[in-house]
């Protein structure tokens, strides 16, 4: 099956869920596979098998990027879900945005303008990396030129690792761009956060061009400026551990971080906004919203220099009612709604909180109270989305503190917190 070029029929449709079913019997298969009984394959046995699942997942690869686009240009799961494609296939399938986001673009890219890029993936010839590095090098000034070049840059990718291969790409197509160098677009630049099980962050950073040489520049020159310091207080004291480079990188990223905060204009004296959450049944038992309960000293350094807000909750952890009185939401209670949903309450959506705006259910307009009952977080794009004439949001009467859904079909939607839908 030709992958991106063709629009699936209703028999290449009953060609993919034919490969569906066949596909699961292969991982029925595979899972009877012991993977301590491979010990005794031969080592040739164990190479071909690698061999045939690669060439299975380029296939595979291949397929679902047809299928994806064609529900992508049909607009299918912003209909049924109020999600774009990348929002709801990170959701359907637990990927990282990054992933969903990559898997959307090459499946459009695919099958607008990079055709014969897709029938080589469909058939093995090259990955779906390849297939990705094209569609991203496509920009609108040398589209044409890469359009026009598939089934050379598909030819260099013969019998050489894919560092080279980008390599002697990148420089092709470097040349044909008037302009000069490639001018990176505004989605090469991406930003991950993840919140860990501890309280952690995780940053997944990729940039390129005018933002890559200032953030390279600023992070080298602080993580030098402190390495000099760890080692004078090395020098002073031999027991004093000197930190490998990672550390290094991850403190001069905290400290530009917290200089910029402090310099930004109108901003006071660098200061942490700091919420703890406080059981109403036991007073002393405060957390931060992430149910991370802070060591004493960390505690008493945030009681020097930062904002510490109190938010007691009930026994179900639900923020108590912070104010009813006025028109827009307080402080205090977006505070709270933060807290009570960890980011947008629209199924599937991963905006975080302080990307949030607080959403009158039944609204303002109409006598809608500004409580918490009646505030729903939601981002930017799910805000607007639940203003439309069409679609509507009210509190769960069943649940305090979730929200039902009704999308233009009536179908409901379960609200989420903290990112968790309910089942």
């Amino acid at each position: 099956m030709s992958s991106g070029a063709v629009v699936p029929e209703s028999g290449a449709l009953s060609d993919v869920h034919v490969l569906a079913e066949s596909g699961d019997r292969f991982v029925s298969t595979l899972s009877r596979v012991d993977a301590a009984g491979l010990g005794g394959a031969a080592d040739d046995e164990l190479v071909r098998a690698v061999r045939s699942l690669d060439m299975a997942q380029r296939s595979l690869d291949a397929v679902r990027s047809a299928v994806l686009a064609e529900l992508d240009a049909r607009d299918e799961p912003r209909r049924r879900t109020g999600l774009q494609s990348p929002s709801w296939l990170g959701a359907e399938f637990g990927l990282p945005r990054g992933d969903a986001h990559r898997q959307v673009a090459v499946a459009r890219t695919l099958r607008t303008s990079l055709r014969i890029v897709g029938d080589a993936l469909s058939a093995g010839r090259i990955t779906f990396a390849h297939a990705a590095l094209l569609c991203r090098l496509a920009n609108p000034r040398v589209r044409d030129v890469v359009v026009a070049m598939q089934q050379e840059f598909i030819d260099l990718s013969i019998g050489v690792r894919f560092e080279q291969w980008s390599r002697e790409v990148r420089a092709l197509i470097d040349l044909a761009d008037t302009d000069g160098g490639h001018d990176p677009r505004a989605e090469d630049n991406q930003v991950t956060l993840t919140d860990g099980l501890e309280g952690d962050v995780h940053l997944d950073v990729s940039l390129v061009g005018e933002q890559a040489a200032v953030v390279r520049a600023a992070l080298l020159e602080e993580a030098e400026r402190r390495w000099r310091r760890h080692s004078e207080l090395r020098a002073a004291d031999p027991e004093h551990l000197l930190p490998s480079r990672g550390q290094l990188l991850a403190e001069a990223l905290t400290e530009l971080v917290r200089r910029g905060s402090a310099t930004r204009p109108g901003a006071p004296a660098p200061v942490t906004d700091v919420t703890l959450v406080i059981q109403a049944s036991d007073p002393l038992d405060a957390r931060t919203p992430d149910g991370v309960r802070l060591a004493d000293g960390t505690t008493r350094q945030l009681l020097c220099d930062a904002a510490v807000h109190a938010l007691v909750v009930d026994s179900l952890g639900v923020p108590l009612d912070l104010g009813t009185a006025v028109r827009f939401a307080t402080p205090d209670q977006r505070r709270a709604a933060r807290v009570r949903d960890g980011g947008c309450v629209h199924p599937g959506c991963d905006a975080p909180p302080t990307w949030t705006h607080l959403h009158h259910c039944h609204h303002a307009s109409r006598g809608g109270p500004t409580d918490l009952r009646n505030l729903a977080s939601g981002c930017p794009q799910h805000h607007a989305l639940w203003h439309r004439s069409d679609w509507d949001i009210r509190p769960d009467d069943d649940r305090p503190g979730h929200f039902v859904i009704t999308t233009p079909s009536g179908r409901w939607l379960l609200s989420q917190q903290h990112g968790r839908v309910r089942e």
